[in-house]
């Protein structure tokens, strides 16, 4: 596979030498010009740790500016899905998790695997991850490993935003927007220098709807949702060299359940309260210096999370069981960078990362009274097999299994990175190489116990003898800790022919961290439970009767733990630019190849929850193209795709045997196949004088699929392949501008696409029959949006 990423590299700087223009490449502008292919939209853009200039940076990237994300109606994260190749985010109906998959690489549950910067400060939860943009700058989105300028949880990529600035923006932003099923939002901003080198910027928004699906047990609207928040910047210019930015952000979540609902219904049926609460804080301190010849930028972050959710369990109108999370997080980070800042052959950036993170979750489980029936079965069988004279009968209807879990967690990075332009003497030849040492102390602090698991011990004897109550219940209590070392090295080759031009080879190590499952603690303290009321029912038995012997558990925290996750990603991309830099083609091959994947389970059967278990090894391949072009000034046309067969190579679930399950050779699930993308632009200019200025319309075409929901890519009876095929969605809007108004009538998922967003099978413990619930698509939807802008 190397080999042949050599060849094709060789094959394609040929092309372009052919191709491109034969003007040498060189920097036109100490600052990063980019220029979106978008309606002639420029973009100023910079990193505080790319040795590249990012419109030649040797790795696949996109970039988003404002206009397109207005234009797309793109007001949070997960409507970037399939808008860039091969990223996708599965709307899931709530804000606790916004798993983010690039190139078949992503994760359900535990560390994300693409990270996420705003304004340079990273965040440490995919609970932090959806939330409104406001005022986005732009949204730079690298495919691929970013292990060693970004360090752990990187290995898919990274997403760093950026906001607007006061000190290169003055004006006043406002907004207001309805539409069917309740949809309202309005948005204000307002940004302006208090003096030549202070500026401030306040923003605040709101937004909400009804929901769209129903839960048909309460009559009411399952998911209903909520939105609101604020935010602040402060920017001091203190002189040409130093600058200085601090920034909080505010976003409060109130909504309802996930809308999960049986695959042969058209409604969600919970029984128990089920929604999600969520504050989130997030604050950052930026310092710059430029000196002779480099720059010194320090990032200080900090992030608060506390949430809410209750979920009904089982899904159903039954009373078998419900969960609680409450979670408390707190992360700060602080990261200093040198960089070199010179026009020469070589650029180097040195670097150092530290953070602390402490995760404080409460996890109350409740096994309702549908569920204590199932329990009572197998003490009955046990008695009546054993020829007992007596019964166990649980004394209460429920048990209650409430969890405490505290995860500390701490870390610190050294990176370097150089790049040595015009190599060999060779002008546009280039080699990028760096290297990450990162190291993590982990743990997990749990305190967890049963309520409600007494029994008394009913004897059935011809003389009436009085039940004798056994305490059943158990308590776990304790600690884990573990280290983890890593180290990340990148290299990379560019070959620039020319501005409009260049060619790139790269490989470079991903690291996932691991951790512990805290969910599995309510498998575990079931076990536990049922050991403890074996043990003391003991001493009441008669003589002649032998009780079974209760396996030993296993060790808890080889119950709980899971390993780190790396990679390697081997690309092999380029960027052209013709037709005087009307028409822009961008394609990367890549091949990532993971250690020790980190997968999402079902804990028998979905009736203990999900866990995370490394699953081997995998592979993902594949490609991307983005093919944009402006025919004119106002006419914008693109189209972005990539495909990513991402399966694993050697999965093995249990003991060697017949009973062991192989899954090598399977598509890896929830990760698609395709993402496709086309959309296009116009606008149109009135004369001078006449009641509108310009009318502005635009149509999006978006696709993903197939998406595999097991690592069996079978249901459970192993009939049927389960997936959800391909589907496409089209969007469109048409605006009407007027000075600094604008009037804009937008419709979504106009024809009514029918798809799953999510899909998973779940054992009812009731009737022990397997059942399949989905995540049905959002239906059309549309409405409209007044604008006002006004520029200082």
């Amino acid at each position: 596979m190397r080999n042949l990423f050599l060849v094709i590299f060789v094959f394609c700087s040929t092309f372009c030498v052919v191709a491109g223009d034969n003007e040498p490449a060189k920097e036109t502008s100490p600052d990063d010009t980019l220029k979106v292919y978008y309606l002639n939209e420029v973009v100023i853009s910079s990193s505080v740790k790319e040795t590249n200039a990012l419109k030649s940076l040797p790795t696949a990237i996109s970039v988003v500016s404002p206009k397109q994300l207005q234009d797309a109606r793109i007001e949070s994260l997960p409507r970037l899905s399939a808008f860039i190749p091969n990223f996708f985010i599965p709307s899931y109906g709530s804000k606790v998790s916004t798993p983010i998959y690039i190139r078949g690489v992503g994760a359900r549950l535990g560390s994300q695997t693409v990270s996420l910067y705003v304004d340079n400060v990273p965040s440490f939860n995919p609970s932090a991850f959806d939330f409104e943009f406001q005022d986005i700058q732009r949204i730079e989105v690298l495919r691929g490993a970013q292990g060693t300028l970004y360090g752990r949880n990187a290995i898919g990529g990274i997403v760093n935003m950026y906001t607007l600035s006061p000190l290169s923006f003055q004006g006043t932003k406002l907004m207001v927007s309805g539409g069917n099923y309740g949809q309202f939002s309005a948005k204000g901003s307002d940004y302006r220098k208090l003096s030549d080198r202070f500026g401030l910027s306040l923003a605040g928004y709101y937004k909400r709807d009804d929901g769209y699906f129903m839960n048909s047990y309460t009559g009411k609207k399952v998911d209903a949702s909520e939105n609101a928040g604020g935010r602040f910047k402060l920017e001091w210019q203190a002189s040409p060299s130093f600058k200085a930015m601090l920034f909080g952000n505010y976003d409060y979540v109130s909504g309802g359940a996930f809308p999960y609902m049986h695959e042969d219904s058209t409604a969600s049926s919970f029984n128990e309260p089920s929604s999600y609460d969520r504050h989130l804080f997030t604050n950052g301190l930026s310092l710059d210096y430029t000196g002779n010849g480099f720059t010194i930028h320090s990032t200080t972050g900090f992030q608060y999370l506390k949430d809410d959710m209750k979920m009904d369990q089982d899904y159903s109108p039954k009373s078998v069981f419900s969960i609680n999370q409450k979670q408390k997080q707190r992360s700060v980070s602080q990261e200093v960078t040198v960089k070199s800042d010179t026009q020469g052959n070589y650029r180097w950036v040195v670097g150092a990362f530290g953070f602390y993170d402490n995760r404080e979750i409460d996890t109350p489980v409740a096994l309702k009274e549908d569920m204590m029936t199932v329990l009572q079965r197998p003490l009955d069988m046990l008695m009546e097999n054993l020829g007992a004279p007596l019964r166990l009968v649980y004394t209460g209807d429920r048990i209650d299994l409430p969890g405490v879990y505290t995860k500390p967690s701490r870390g610190a990075a050294l990176f370097h990175q150089s790049t040595f332009n015009n190599l060999f003497g060779v002008e546009g030849f280039s080699a990028t190489a760096g290297i990450r040492f990162d190291y993590e102390h982990t743990g997990l602090d749990y305190f967890t116990e049963s309520d409600g698991g007494d029994i008394n011990m009913v004897f059935q004897t011809p003389m009436p003898i009085p039940p004798i109550f056994v305490e059943g219940d158990t308590l776990l209590e304790g600690s884990f800790r573990k280290d983890f070392w890593k180290i990340l090295p990148k290299f990379a080759l560019k070959y620039q022919m020319s501005p409009t031009s260049q060619v790139y080879l790269s490989a470079s190590k991903g690291y996932k961290t691991g951790g512990y499952n805290e969910q599995v603690f309510s498998d575990v303290l079931q076990g536990a439970l049922m050991e403890s009321l074996i043990r003391n029912v003991k001493p009441y038995v008669p003589g002649n009767v032998q009780l079974p012997e209760i396996p030993p558990m296993a060790p808890i925290e080889s119950q709980l733990s899971y390993d780190p996750e790396t990679s390697w990603t081997y690309e092999l991309g380029g960027r052209y630019e013709m037709l005087d830099r009307r028409f822009s083609l961008t394609y990367a091959l890549f091949y990532t190849h993971v250690n020790n994947l980190q997968i999402t389970q079902l804990a028998k059967q979905g009736t203990s929850g999900r866990t995370i278990a490394n699953a081997g090894k995998s592979d993902s391949k594949g490609f991307e193209l983005s093919l944009k072009y402006v025919p004119t000034d106002n006419l914008s046309l693109f189209a972005e795709y990539g495909f990513a067969d991402a399966r694993f190579v050697k999965y093995e679930i249990g003991e060697e045997g017949d009973d062991q399950i192989d899954y090598s050779g399977n598509h890896v699930p929830f990760a698609p196949q395709h993402t496709l993308s086309l959309g296009a632009s116009y606008i149109h200019h009135l004369p001078y004088g006449s009641f509108i200025d310009r009318v502005i319309g635009n149509i999006q075409y978006q696709g993903v699929g197939k998406i595999y929901w097991t690592e069996s890519n079978q249901n459970d009876a192993g009939t049927k392949e389960l997936y959800q095929p391909f589907y496409g969605m089209t969007n469109a809007n048409i605006a009407v501008e007027k000075g600094a108004f604008g009037l804009e009538c937008w419709v979504e998922n106009l024809f009514n696409t029918k798809y799953n967003s999510f899909l998973f099978e779940q054992n009812d413990v009731t009737t022990d029959e397997m059942n399949t619930f989905v995540q049905r698509g959002y239906p059309t939807r549309f409405g409209a949006t007044l604008r006002y802008t006004f520029n200082r």
